[in-house]
């Protein structure tokens, strides 16, 4: 995984530089945004911890605004002096004295406009879990179908990245094929592409194939919640058909401390697994609605009916 430097932060979120251009290229090594409010009241940790970027808002200013020049000089020379990796403030900021002291310790002054705090806070903690979040590679194949993400697994040979390319044929979304990067999101899963393979298939017979070019970028998302995973098994593989056809409870899969709902889907001439997997992401879809209904006990019904009847 790349590291998360300031400049990613500016590039990003198109912050205005106010000083330390020369500084961008410092590295964020901490989760989140630090409000600073122990610190602005003069409680700060001596040890030799990473440090988190400062945020300053219209609460800070207010609070600040309260001290002298000099008190507040000092305050800030005593809690930035620390390794601080950059400091961003927002449009209701305003203190030359902090521009001062961060220049003075080559430290990165950053502002965001056009957002309020809270907005701000929950997008750069969006693209901090890009770069913090714990993450797992797996060898599949991942589409946004109906709006939910399922990643396609199985044996070397047995199809995936052909039914991939026919699934987006029928309108549904690439995310990912072969090397699929899976990060922890709270208690979410969400997978996307390894970068090397951005948009890239590959086809036995044909080679790479570059679905962006051949269906259009309409067709790509970048990133998707992973919430179904299917095998794709051989029909019938050592001789034995172990399947199960009647019952309808998902197994599971652990991603990373996550149980994502896990089914086995056998291939064989003559089943169109694409049809299949549509089928099976319809089911999950109803089942999550609460509005399902176990066949097995449709057909449970049906046969006392019928009985019934016939007495």
């Amino acid at each position: 995984m790349s590291k998360l430097r300031i400049k990613n932060l500016v590039d990003h979120f198109d912050l205005e530089v106010i000083s330390g251009s020369e500084h961008l290229d410092n590295i964020i090594e901490v989760y989140g945004l630090n409000r600073a409010g122990l610190e602005l009241a003069g409680y700060v940790e001596k040890d030799d911890q990473k440090r988190r970027v400062v945020l300053f808002s219209n609460k800070e200013n207010n609070y600040i605004s309260t001290f002298s020049p000099e008190e507040r000089e000092k305050k800030y020379y005593s809690m930035l002096k620390i390794g601080i990796p950059a400091v961003i403030i927002t449009e209701r900021f305003h203190d030359e004295f902090l521009a001062k002291v961060t220049k003075d310790l080559e430290i990165p002054l950053l502002r965001v406009v056009g957002q309020t705090t809270s907005e701000f806070t929950q997008q750069v903690l969006g693209l901090y879990d890009d770069y913090f979040s714990p993450t797992e590679e797996f060898h599949g194949s991942l589409v946004n179908i109906y709006g939910k993400g399922v990643m396609i697994m199985g044996k070397s040979g047995i199809g995936k990245s052909e039914i991939t390319i026919e699934l987006v044929k029928k309108n549904h979304l690439f995310v990912g094929d072969d090397r699929i990067v899976a990060m922890r999101k709270a208690s979410k899963i969400f997978g996307k592409s390894h970068e090397i393979l951005n948009n890239l298939v590959e086809v036995r017979g044909i080679g790479i194939v570059d679905i962006a070019q051949t269906n259009g970028y309409q067709v790509i998302l970048d990133e998707t919640e992973i919430e179904l995973i299917i095998d794709l098994i051989k029909f019938g593989e050592n001789g034995i058909d172990d399947t199960d056809r009647l019952g309808n409870e998902y197994n599971s899969k652990n991603i990373l401390g996550v149980k994502i709902p896990h089914i086995r889907i056998p291939v064989s001439s003559g089943r169109n697994i694409a049809n299949i997997i549509e089928t099976a992401v319809a089911q999950l879809k109803i089942k999550q609605s609460g509005n399902w209904v176990n066949p097995t006990k449709i057909i449970s019904n049906r046969i006392d009916k019928v009985n019934q009847d016939d007495n």
